[in-house]
């Protein structure tokens, strides 16, 4: 978890100026229950579930919400951020989940929508940064 929260912190604090108190979940603990993905000095993602995902995604329990996604700088568009989804996709998958609910910063709507996800709803801010509610439903197991 160190080498989660130092990239969370280099990226989303340092970089992005959201404060450290709202990033670390106000702690409610949120992240000690998550499932974490953590490419070792590139990025890092979690998998909210249950009760936890529940406030996020309508109260929907058959969907997991991906969040904290966070690559450094250093390793942006070399396919970590993609790969990192996809992990904690096969995660939701292998839990037996329908989908995956997250809110992407407006500027990385696009990313998303390349690998599958729909955004809905109107903008809305979330420490001070536009984000967009999006969705990606898994196909039924054959």
């Amino acid at each position: 978890m160190a080498a989660v929260h130092a990239i969370r912190h280099e990226v989303f604090v340092v970089e992005q100026a959201v404060p450290a108190e709202i990033e670390w979940d106000g702690g409610d603990g949120k992240d000690g229950r998550a499932v974490h993905v953590l490419a070792e000095g590139a990025g890092t993602g979690r998998l909210l579930l249950g009760a936890d995902a529940a406030g996020k995604n309508g109260g929907d329990p058959g969907t997991a919400v991906l969040g904290r996604l966070a690559v450094l700088r250093s390793a942006r568009r070399g396919g970590v951020g993609a790969a990192l989804v996809r992990a904690l996709e096969d995660e939701a998958r292998r839990l037996g989940l329908a989908g995956v609910y997250l809110e992407a910063q407006v500027h990385a709507v696009p990313f998303y929508e390349r690998l599958g996800y729909r955004a809905y709803g109107p903008e809305f801010m979330d420490a001070g940064i536009a984000h967009r509610a999006m969705r990606r439903e898994f196909a039924p197991p054959a």
